[in-house]
């Protein structure tokens, strides 16, 4: 390298440098100038605020905004996020998402088990979110919702909650509408595929960047019958995109190869909620009983279905699931017969624990309970059992008493967990 060249390269760094450490100052800067006199906290070093702040939990940045703007600007800065970051102290964000009767909007809620009050803090809507059949994603600070139902048709839009702030965005189309679609992220990259009405379409299956924001098309699966409506769909062991058909076909895609894989088949009982911890999958069936497999299991070996095993040590909670019920999870399928049919909670997980979601029609109420599940294995037996460490109303809701008694449940759609 010359040193004209190496010169040039320090006098840029130094510039940037310069940039960096003046757009610092202005966001410090902006917190100090819309702080009261009264507040002492602002007369220090701004190192020292981050420090401080970075270790108080989310869960309180709600009660702590209302002090004054200042203090809010500081809570909702992206640098109080990198500070978190870098001292280790992000923590497991659980987010809900509920369909309400009567109400026009799909509504996301924070949710907050160690909140004493509002442990649902809810998020201002999207006016353009689907009723149904979006596929979601958590990755990175936020959710992403893709594509869904709007005014009956499939939809190719794209949205992002940036669960930090709460705030939304619009994302670039899909290359085609998608409804009830296989989602999961490997690797920082988003895949999508199914949920289209032309079942060998060459955009199939498309894969998001979230960094460059590009879609890109897969490549063709086989030529082989095989439903585009997606019930259910996981990543398995963090590298493959498993996916279950309304027919219980199972299909999976392997990024690193570019391969498209036979699935098991699941065909006999309508289990719903899947849901991975810790390469486990776990999903929910009629009867209020929660089942685990092997998530390695899936791909297609002898035999040719998924074999299931129950959760131990769950019995007391069955009765109280058994009165849920869940969302409509296929096109064209009557209401009615889903709420017979399958079951009412969903699962999610915080650290190695599981989130068991459900609601309840409680008297003159409707109710969203919460379940902490501790799981144990015991690989000598091949079985896992759960203990139950906390269950609780999370929040309560007056129900529409204009509607039919069989309609005021809550459909919980979504529950999704980020370390943020």
């Amino acid at each position: 390298m010359s040193i004209s060249s190496k010169v040039l390269r320090d006098q840029r760094h130094r510039q940037n440098k310069a940039k960096q450490n003046t757009m610092w100052w202005n966001c410090t800067n902006k917190w100090k100038k819309s702080s009261s006199p009264s507040c002492a906290l602002s007369l220090l070093p701004d190192d020292i605020l981050l420090n401080c702040f970075a270790t108080v939990s989310r869960s309180d940045h709600a009660s702590l905004s209302l002090v004054n703007k200042w203090l809010r600007s500081l809570l909702l800065s992206h640098e109080l996020y990198e500070e978190r970051s870098l001292m280790g102290r992000t923590e497991n964000c659980t987010f809900l998402c509920l369909s309400i009767p009567s109400d026009p909007f799909v509504r996301w809620f924070a949710f907050y088990p160690k909140a004493l009050n509002n442990r649902l803090v809810p998020i201002r809507p999207h006016l353009y979110h689907p009723q149904e059949a979006s596929s979601v994603v958590a990755y990175g600070c936020g959710i992403y919702i893709i594509g869904g139902m709007i005014g009956g048709r499939p939809s190719s839009r794209v949205l992002f909650l940036d669960c930090r702030f709460h705030t939304w965005s619009n994302l670039p189309c899909m290359g085609i509408p998608r409804a009830y679609a296989a989602a999961g992220v490997v690797d920082g990259k988003i895949y999508v595929f199914g949920g289209c009405q032309e079942p060998y379409s060459d955009k199939w299956g498309e894969v998001f960047d979230p960094t460059t924001q590009t879609w890109d098309v897969l490549p063709k699966r086989p030529k082989e019958p095989y439903s585009s409506v997606i019930h259910e769909s996981v990543v398995r062991e963090e590298k493959t995109v498993l996916a279950l058909n309304e027919k219980g076909n199972g299909l999976l895609y392997v990024p690193s190869e570019g391969i498209w894989k036979k699935g098991k088949s699941d065909a006999y009982s309508p289990r719903r909620g899947w849901h991975v911890i810790e390469n486990v999958m776990y999903c929910c069936v009629t009867g209020g009983r929660i089942l685990w497999c092997q998530a390695s299991e899936s791909e297609l070996h002898e035999p040719n279905a998924i074999k299931w095993r129950e959760v131990m040590g769950l019995k007391d909670l069955k009765d109280t699931l058994c009165a849920s019920k869940l969302v409509n999870y296929g096109w064209g399928l009557p209401e009615e017969k889903l709420e017979d049919l399958l079951p009412g909670h969903k699962l999610s997980n915080s650290g190695p624990n599981m989130l068991l979601f459900w609601d309840v029609l409680a008297p003159g109420k409707l109710e969203i309970w919460c379940a902490e599940i501790s799981l144990q294995r015991r690989k000598e037996k091949g079985e896992i059992w759960g203990k139950v460490e906390w269950s609780e109303v999370v929040t309560s809701i007056d129900p529409p008493h204009p509607l039919p008694e069989h309609q005021h449940h809550c459909k919980i759609l979504h529950a999704l967990t980020l370390n943020l």
